[in-house]
């Protein structure tokens, strides 16, 4: 159990240490893509994340209460994440790497004054698995878009847009 709270301690430090300069934009980093969103409290930015997994019609299979696995009084979640009629075809393309792959990880935690949203970059499974099928690899690349849409969608409900005129 130290090990594990150990391990947890180290992910939740390096994670809180990645950077970006475009907050409330979909970054990419390391094999993950994320999104920061300034000056936000983690219940109000964790409930536009939950409608938006429902809006994007994925379902939260398990909910990985991390602050509690590792005590502290931050707030962090993993979302486990399936969407049925992804699941539907994905085993069509080869049962055995996806039942590997799912579900899919989205993490949000309190990061100081701000709140980041993480998504694991499912399009990488084609090098990792050594995918060679044009069609097995762009569903992987939809499955992904569809995770960084449900970053920047909650992200959006977040930002301060300014329209100007066009000259």
């Amino acid at each position: 159990m130290k090990l594990l709270k150990f391990i947890f301690g180290i992910l939740f430090f390096a994670l809180g240490f990645a950077s970006a300069e475009n907050f409330g934009e979909v970054t990419f980093e390391k094999g993950y893509y994320y999104v920061i969103i300034k000056d936000a409290k983690f219940d109000a930015v964790n409930n536009v994340l939950q409608s938006e997994i429902k809006n994007h019609k994925w379902g939260v299979i398990h909910t990985m209460n991390v602050d509690k696995t590792i005590n502290s009084p931050i707030p962090h979640k993993t979302y486990l994440l399936c969407r049925s009629d992804y699941l539907s075809q994905g085993i069509r393309f080869n049962k055995d790497i996806v039942s590997v792959i799912i579900p899919c990880r989205i993490s949000i935690y309190q990061d100081k004054n701000d709140v980041k949203i993480l998504v694991e970059d499912v399009g990488a499974y084609t090098q990792i698995f050594g995918i060679n099928d044009p069609k097995f690899k762009g569903f992987l690349n939809q499955v992904s878009d569809e995770m960084k849409s449900i970053l920047q969608k909650t992200a959006d409900h977040f930002g301060k847009k300014q329209n100007f005129p066009s000259m």
